[in-house]
């Protein structure tokens, strides 16, 4: 059977969170059964690059990851543990990254990002990931271009269109005539698409990785 990362389609191992949730991932998480009695899960995603969206927008914006040192990042994903022995696989995979790059938004939008996102996947699978190169490049793609999932568009329409329909029936309401109100409804429907869409939003609550619970050695878990 192959490592829950690849049959989930979750390469980078992740818990099931908001997080995950938000690039497609099934609202319940896989409980996994790997002896270890400590309640581990795993998020189930739709496709590779749902699953690499999830990987990469977790490092970037993560406080435990964000604009840290590659070291000091691998050191809080895997919980302290086997530390050197991560640093090294990842190294080994990713020409002209050292311990001291600095994981920022310029990083992840380079190949080198890329690269890294791989090697993680690899290390966690515990054997080389299967999705193929144009995955990984689409999915860097769409977490720095802003493309929406299908949750986040079916909740703008939503908006949009209960928007639409209070505002309609208010002015009609106020004595305007049908097509005015309709037209008065769509504005204001619009202007409170539009807040909610460049309204600052919290950041996600970090969900704590396996790896922070269960060492993995280096060769990557497999469970």
């Amino acid at each position: 059977m192959e490592p829950a990362s690849i049959r989930y389609k979750n390469p980078g191992a992740m818990w099931g969170s908001a997080l995950a949730i938000k690039w497609g991932a099934q609202k319940k998480a896989v409980t996994l059964n790997d002896g270890k009695g400590q309640g581990n899960n795993i998020a189930v995603f739709p496709t590779y690059v749902a699953g690499i969206c999830a990987q990469l927008d977790l490092w970037r914006t993560s406080k435990n990851y964000r604009n840290k040192r590659l070291a000091d990042a691998i050191a809080i994903w895997s919980g302290h543990n086997n530390v050197e022995s991560y640093i090294k696989f990842v190294l080994a995979r990713v020409p002209g990254m050292t311990r001291d790059t600095i994981m920022n938004d310029e990083f992840w939008r380079s190949a080198k990002g890329v690269a890294f996102l791989k090697a993680q996947a690899w290390h966690e699978a515990g054997k080389r990931y299967p999705a193929p190169d144009a995955d990984w490049i689409e999915a860097q793609r769409r977490v720095f271009s802003g493309v929406p999932t299908k949750a986040t568009v079916k909740k703008a329409a939503v908006s949009l269109v209960s928007g639409t329909a209070s505002g309609t029936v208010a002015g009609t309401q106020s004595g305007l005539s049908l097509p005015v109100a309709f037209a008065i409804g769509l504005a204001v429907a619009l202007a409170i698409f539009l807040v909610w869409k460049f309204k600052p939003k919290k950041a996600e609550h970090d969900t704590p990785h396996p790896d922070a619970v269960a060492p993995v050695n280096v060769e990557g878990a497999s469970v």
